[in-house]
């Protein structure tokens, strides 16, 4: 009979008598029954404590609930690191000093006079939330509080001024906020999905009570960057793959379609180029919901009218799609209502558009000789900040067939494109920390699948490292499709779109 076993370096700390945390090592054997529980309480360490509500995190996850070992293995492996929810606040072992945490919200609860003791203990019960973003910016006021306030406003509605402008603040606010589903297990987008209800109260000039409220203005920002220019319509374009090209002004997205256009005609594709829309970002769901959608069905319907098939070549744009394309789907009013803007353009939207994501497509229906040009490389993949489960894709498979060394980590989640235009010192500086910690592995370039992702390694890098008080590291980032290139024996700079590059690759 085989013997399950558990290798686990756990959190050791006691404030009372140690300068410093330490991570004790220990191998438990657990039956297929056992639950997380059942783990804590049998764990070989001396005076060990945890929180008998489960809180805690496993490489870097935050855990809430008392789930079954085998999920939890089949998930996070057989080595695990345990941790507190919150290692700053953490003062025996996996507890945590609530308390100590709570003082933080100290001129919040003394100025909100009209909660009662009861409705400001409650906020106890949403304080552990605060621990699972993955952000570095120690003064960000927290998750939890973000939705703590949402209840409040709920109960409070004629005190919503007062309660929006709690966490309206522009450098540590919920504007600050990045997505939490993939740190939290199992995952759940659950807290995205409420916070992104109260970014879009303060984005939306309707919905907002506070006045010369800053974040209306960004919603104007975002507004003027839509610009819809039709073309004529593109003779023998049937069937062809339409390059989706609808990034803000100063986005250098010229080296991705390049490459994406010399692979799909490797793989006998014929692609176009047509002027797309801007399609809002990642903002611009929020600050005008009917405006975003406008100008993604205007981009559908403008591939569809050339029998065109609208071709994404990375995350960002094609979850924006996506998002628009299932909102407009479900409601036949709704289509008809965006159809009647889009009559100025001599264009409809149709529910049967076809999208394609070219990321996908490189692993799933491309069938390649690769060469072996890869052996004794190494990269780290990251997300965008609009990942959606549509998008995801086993990156590690295609690093596979190309004998790529494609290192797991927990930050390559994290992205903080979208808060350029929130909090600019803040995304530099947390997009340099996620950057130079895969640097540290000793990778030799780092792989993005978002336009987000190359802007903040490769547009911003020199500059993020300023702000991150570090030397500037060369070390390049690519995209898939480069990868894919270089990886068929492409050595041609300018067909991989590599000479647009701000971060030369140098090991060709």
């Amino acid at each position: 009979m085989s013997i399950n076993k558990l290798e686990l370096n756990v959190f050791r700390f006691d404030a009372d008598k140690d300068y410093g945390a330490t991570y004790e090592k220990c191998t438990l054997e657990y039956r297929k029954d056992f639950t997380l529980k059942n783990i804590l309480e049998l764990l070989p360490l001396r005076n060990f404590q945890y929180d008998k509500n489960i809180s805690l995190k496993i490489n870097g996850i935050s855990v809430f609930d008392d789930a079954n070992v085998i999920d939890l293995v089949r998930h996070f492996g057989s080595e695990w690191v345990i941790e507190p929810i919150s290692t700053k606040y953490a003062y025996k072992d996996l507890l945590i000093d609530k308390k100590s945490a709570m003082n933080f919200y100290h001129n919040f609860f003394a100025t909100a006079t009209f909660l009662t003791q009861s409705e400001k203990n409650e906020f106890n019960k949403f304080i552990n939330i605060n621990f699972i973003s993955p952000q570095k910016n120690p003064d960000y006021f927290g998750d939890g509080f973000f939705l703590y306030v949402k209840w409040l406003l709920s109960r409070y509605p004629n005190e919503a001024k007062r309660l929006l402008e709690s966490i309206a603040d522009i450098k540590n606010g919920v504007m600050n906020f990045v997505s939490v589903k993939d740190f939290i297990y199992p995952k759940n987008d659950q807290i995205d999905k409420e916070i992104f209800e109260l970014q879009a109260m303060l984005t939306q000039i309707s919905r907002c009570p506070i006045s010369g409220n800053t974040w209306a203005k960004l919603g104007k920002e975002i507004e003027s960057r839509y610009i819809f220019s039709p073309l004529d319509k593109i003779q023998d374009a049937s069937r062809a793959y339409a390059l989706f090209d609808g990034y803000a002004k100063g986005v250098n997205f010229e080296p991705l379609l390049i490459a994406s256009s010399t692979l799909l005609e490797k793989n006998n594709k014929k692609t176009i180029r047509m002027k797309f829309c801007y399609d809002g970002g990642y903002w611009g769901r929020f600050c005008d919901p009917r405006k975003f959608l406008i100008a993604n069905a205007y981009n559908m319907a403008l591939a569809h009218k050339n029998n065109a098939i609208l071709l994404f070549c990375e995350e960002d744009a094609y979850c924006n799609a996506l998002y628009a394309k299932n909102i407009l789907d479900k409601s036949a009013q709704t289509i008809q209502s965006i159809n009647e803007e889009l009559k100025k353009y001599d264009l409809v939207y149709d529910c049967g558009i076809e999208l394609k994501y070219l990321n996908k497509m490189i692993i799933d229906a491309f069938h390649i000789n690769f060469s072996k040009v890869f052996c004794g490389f190494s990269t780290i993949s990251y997300s965008g900040s609009l990942c959606c489960d549509e998008s995801e894709i086993c990156v590690e498979r295609f690093f596979d067939k190309i004998s790529l060394k494609g290192i797991q980590t927990i930050f390559q989640k994290e992205c903080y494109y979208h808060l350029l235009d929130i909090n600019e010192p803040s995304s530099l500086e947390q997009s340099a920390v996620i950057r130079y910690e895969g640097i540290d592995l000793g990778i030799d370039f780092l792989c993005t699948l978002s336009m987000g992702g190359f802007e903040m390694f490769d547009t911003h890098a020199k500059k993020s490292s300023r702000v991150y008080k570090r030397d500037f590291d060369i070390t390049p980032v690519l995209f898939l499709p480069q990868i894919a290139l270089l990886g068929m024996g492409e050595k041609d700079l300018k067909k991989i779109g590599l000479h647009l590059h701000k971060n030369k690759v140098s090991f060709i």
